[in-house]
């Protein structure tokens, strides 16, 4: 049982591919449906084992997708924060993928894990598109410098996204 197998009955099941995860995916929850988690969690746990031999680039983009997909859940995060023994090729291959829903949980654990470089990646996350990622790597920034996440916050005190205005004025009155 192979991570990539398992992803190709993900992708079969949701008539998805991870290009079009991203624009179809709308409000997402749906993908807890999946009937095939054990098995495609149990191949994400042989992976990471796999990486922790030799890091092996095809195989970390397949567990990027992983993690993308268990965005609900959390279960691919977790083992990832607990198993990966060096965890900062796989950080940065998430944090500069296309999936949002892997970046966001890269700022979380970036915001628990100390890593090389976890600041430059929090700055990095922060300019993404997409506010749910931003929002996330400001809240981790503030808990790894949190002199720079009231700098950046300020921009978003005024934002039309409610929730970034939230996170933003959290952030800037402590």
């Amino acid at each position: 049982m192979s991570l990539e197998n398992e992803l190709a009955k993900f992708w079969e099941w949701a008539n998805m591919t991870p290009d079009t995860y991203n624009e179809n995916r709308g409000l997402g929850e749906w993908e807890a449906e999946y009937p095939g988690w054990d098995a495609l969690y149990k191949a994400a746990n042989d992976a990471l084992e796999q990486l922790n031999q030799e890091f092996n680039h095809d195989l970390a983009q397949l567990l990027v997708y992983a993690l993308a997909i268990d965005n609900e859940a959390g279960v691919v995060l977790k083992s990832v924060e607990e198993k990966l023994e060096t965890p900062l090729r796989f950080v940065r291959k998430a944090v500069f993928s296309d999936q949002p829903q892997a970046k966001w949980q890269m700022a979380e654990l970036l915001g628990n894990v100390d890593v090389e470089g976890r600041e430059k990646m929090l700055l990095q996350l922060i300019n993404s598109e997409d506010k749910y990622v931003v929002r996330r790597a400001l809240l981790s920034l503030n808990k790894v410098n949190r002199a720079k996440a009231v700098e950046l916050a300020q921009q978003y005190v005024r934002d039309t996204d409610p929730f970034m205005k939230l996170v933003a004025k959290e952030i800037t009155k402590k």
